[in-house]
């Protein structure tokens, strides 16, 4: 009879790695819209160029436990002594409950003082040489003359 172990991953960032020990079985149970789909994926290591490679072997619309069964059946078949297994319950994640925010009531000293607009904002362009506006051109500010 097989070993059975759980989804082994490894979490980098938000990318989660899936880290099987070929060859094994993977049976894997999702659900949508409250129906289950299964599947059972075998899984190995090619001895000469290490390539790990995969094969979809049963997909159906049962529970977990019926795909399982039929890994633990078919296992002998392909010398396999790992079940890797992950089943994705139905539980719905909980939902958010309203909060409520109160307002922020500005200080005295806040709402008395005055706007003061940035000393450098809304300043008019400063003009070059002989009232002509300036131009940037290789890194240095140059009066140009518009008649050129």
């Amino acid at each position: 009879m097989p070993t059975l172990l759980s989804w082994t991953s490894v979490g980098i960032g938000d990318l989660d790695v899936f880290i099987p020990s070929p060859p094994c079985l993977v049976v894997y149970t999702s659900y949508a819209d409250d129906e289950p789909e299964s599947t059972v994926t075998f899984i190995w290591q090619d001895e000469t160029t290490g390539i790990v490679h995969h094969q979809l072997l049963f997909m159906e619309p049962v529970p977990f436990e019926t795909a399982l069964k039929w890994a633990e059946e078919h296992a002998p078949t392909r010398n396999i002594e790992r079940i890797h297994v992950k089943h994705a319950r139905t539980k719905e994640p909980p939902k958010p409950t309203a909060r409520v925010k109160h307002a922020v009531k500005k200080s005295a000293a806040k709402k008395s003082a005055v706007k003061r607009k940035h000393p450098l904002r809304n300043k008019p362009r400063s003009k070059g040489l002989n009232g002509l506006p300036r131009r940037h051109l290789s890194g240095a500010w140059t009066a140009v003359d518009p008649s050129m």
